[in-house]
């Protein structure tokens, strides 16, 4: 007895009326569809393989045949893509069996019968000839309607390298997007192909839910935590040929970030964080290291120092640096939190810091120490105290202070350069705004101000001295409670502001608000005046390796006027040579294009006069959205950007000097120029006679 369910009566109907069909009108060949058969053959797409029926017709009775099916080209391999597959079941059900190879002999790659099909099929890629065999089995009676598969010829995988090359907001670290809740990235993508990217599709896990398509796409993330976006690129080969790569997006609170996982620089030793984020300038290596910390380099949650960067605080003045605190730095940041905190991490007070502040019980010190050679004549950083102790009272009693002291190698009295211009050691007593204790409220940025989850801290501020250059110095920084072990404090160290000598500092961009209008000089400045100095300019930053040697200039300063990439190779001992680069942009400077005077005929001399009328003359062929222009009574007022004039503007002087200023958006750069407005007198037409001619010739 043959069993057969519904949906295969159908199917079998349906083959035999579409076989019918064809029989009654123009039958359209394709000739190269492949129907069951004993025998080798060399197909490729868009061909079809079906039963020994056709398109239409069952297969047989009694079947035992064999197919090989080849690719044209020697570097192809087959795949058969199975879309209907049903063969009939029972004790001897009608059976297909696949081979990955040229004949029976190949390796089996499986057997199917009944509903279940094979689904899609491919040669390996240790089977040389790319071919599949395929050998039908069935029994004497029940025959149905079998199957229908594409013959698709492959290749193997090209190389593919998927890339994201860039996103807005732009990446803070490697590979990581930093940004505050509702806040939007724009990734741009792209890939590089072996053989050929045609055709090639662009696709987006954004990790947050959501997915894109293309080479530039968006995302909006709306609530804290780290996203991994995964970007796939994957070509035209059947084979599905794809590569893939991620980057993280950081969506912040509103607080600094301290100690991420996500920062490599969180797991360095103090030691390495003074040498790779702290110093830069010179050609010296900081050396003879000695620390009190609490916590080694991986104890990223517990460790009293560590790296931080502006995270989610946006008014925070440090992008990055180096903490130090009296307990645990990590609660300093990372998420906003109003426990207070307050930690004994077990750590001895500092005799050095004792002496130089002229206190006393000072407990949970967190120090580093080393020596430098500075290689220029001055060396400065740029600090930030935050305490809990700023809460508006207990500032007046506990003294939770910090030191920068600084001896030269080998002498034994330190100097301590982290005091206010008046020479006022830098402490919570000595900096603060409260009422009982008021001290140095200049010096004081705010309580409970929310960039940390400290009560308070001070402004920014710098500890500078003066040096002698190739002078082995030794420098400690140091920070303690004191008078108790709990409530925290910390200091916070931006990067790369501890200044050896022979660097240019940081890049002056539009973007950072640090750019000059187009026509202004922007000095350059190494801070190594008794170095020979070589500089370099490249028009296009981006190809920094094409850059031209100034001539003339060997100074350690210099003046440039045009954007670009400038370098300089600092020379300060024969073994002993720096090399710094600085990106140099200006805000683009309009130009006040001379403008005709604007006159009227007006018999009183005074009228309204459309001053609008001039700015494309003021213009000419910059770009109206990118420019201000505002028109005013003196040059003054024009200069200072003050009481513009209405654009319909009724003259009070006859003549009148106009003045004009074309600005950029910001009404930083800017041009002035002038022209005159009259109301000129109608002229008086008197009585005149007619004129008589005597027409002698009628003409």
């Amino acid at each position: 007895m043959i069993s057969c369910n519904c949906y295969l009566v159908y199917q079998l109907a349906m083959k035999k009326i579409l076989y019918i069909l064809v029989l009654l009108v123009t039958s359209i060949g394709f000739a190269q569809d492949l129907s069951m058969e004993n025998g080798t053959f060399t197909r490729c797409a868009p061909d079809k393989f079906y039963d020994s029926g056709g398109e239409f017709a069952n297969y047989g009775n009694d079947e035992n045949l064999v197919t090989t099916i080849c690719p044209p080209n020697a570097d192809e391999f087959i795949i058969l893509d199975f879309t209907i597959f049903t063969t009939q079941l029972g004790a001897q059900p009608d059976v297909m069996h696949i081979y990955d190879g040229d004949d029976v002999t190949a390796t089996l790659i499986g057997s199917y019968q009944g509903p279940t099909g094979p689904g899609t099929i491919s040669a390996t890629a240790a089977n040389t000839s790319g071919c599949l065999t395929v050998e039908f089995i069935s029994n004497g009676s029940g025959n149905i309607n079998g199957w229908e598969a594409d013959i698709i010829c492959a290749v193997e995988c090209q190389s593919i390298f998927a890339s994201i090359d860039n996103t807005i907001p732009a990446v803070t670290s490697p590979n990581i997007v930093e940004i505050l809740p509702g806040e939007t990235v724009d990734f741009f993508g792209s890939a590089t192909f072996s053989v050929d990217g045609t055709g090639a599709t662009y696709n987006w896990d954004f990790g947050n839910g959501t997915n894109g398509t293309g080479e530039n796409v968006s995302s909006t993330y709306n609530t804290s935590g780290t996203y991994t976006v995964t970007l796939t690129v994957q070509d035209t080969n059947p084979v599905g040929c794809e590569r893939s790569t991620t980057i993280s997006v950081i969506v912040l609170d509103p607080i600094v970030t301290i100690n991420s996982a996500a920062y490599p620089e969180s797991s360095l030793s103090l030691e390495e964080l003074v040498e790779d984020v702290l110093v830069s300038g010179g050609c010296s290596a900081v050396d003879n290291f000695s620390v009190q910390v609490n916590g080694n380099p991986n104890e990223l949650a517990t460790k009293s120092y560590g790296y931080f960067t502006k995270g989610g605080a946006v008014g925070f003045p440090f992008d990055d640096g180096i903490v130090l605190s009296t307990g645990v730095a990590a609660e300093a940041g990372n998420a906003v939190d109003g426990v207070l905190v307050s930690n004994a991490n077990g750590q001895n007070g500092d005799a050095d810091l004792e002496a130089a502040l002229g206190e006393t019980n000072t407990n949970d010190a967190t120090f580093i120490k080393f020596n430098f050679v500075p290689t220029s004549n001055e060396i400065s950083f740029r600090y930030l105290m935050a305490s809990e102790e700023y809460d508006g009272s207990t500032e007046c009693s506990f003294a939770d202070s910090f030191a920068f002291l600084l001896r030269e190698a080998g002498t034994t009295t330190y100097t301590n350069i982290a005091v206010l211009p008046d020479g006022t050691p830098v402490s919570v007593t000595n900096i603060n705004n409260s009422g009982g204790c008021n001290a140095n409220p200049t010096y004081f940025e705010g309580y409970n101000i929310g960039d940390t989850n400290y009560g308070g801290r001070t402004v920014v501020l710098t500890a500078t001295a003066t040096v002698s250059p190739n002078v082995a110095y030794e420098i400690k920084l140091v920070v303690a409670d004191q008078g108790d072990s709990i409530w925290d404090s910390a200091i916070f160290l931006e990067a790369g502001s501890f200044v050896l000598g022979g660097d240019l500092g940081d890049d002056i961009t539009i973007a950072a608000g640090t750019a000059e209008c187009g026509g202004n000089l922007i000095t350059l400045d190494t801070d190594a005046p008794t170095a020979t100095h070589t500089w370099y300019y490249a028009a296009d930053p981006n190809t920094p390796d094409v850059r031209v040697e100034i001539t003339g200039e060997t100074n350690s300063t210099i003046d440039v006027d045009q954007a670009g990439l400038y370098s300089v190779d600092v020379v300060f001992a024969a073994d002993c040579i720096a090399s710094s680069d600085i990106l140099v942009q200006f805000k683009p400077s309009p130009v006040a294009n001379a403008t005709p005077n604007i006159a009227f005929c007006d018999a009183d001399g005074i009228a309204e006069f459309d001053l609008s009328s001039n700015d494309d003359d003021v213009l000419g062929t910059q770009n109206a959205d990118d420019f201000v222009i505002t028109y005013h009574f003196t040059e003054q007022d024009a200069i200072d950007n003050l009481n513009p004039l209405p654009s319909n503007y009724t003259n009070v002087s006859n003549p009148q000097v106009i003045w004009v200023r074309i600005a950029d958006i910001s009404q930083e750069c800017y041009n002035t120029t002038s022209f005159s407005i009259e109301a000129l007198d109608e002229p008086t037409i008197n009585p005149v006679s007619d004129l008589e001619l005597c027409d002698d010739d009628s003409n």
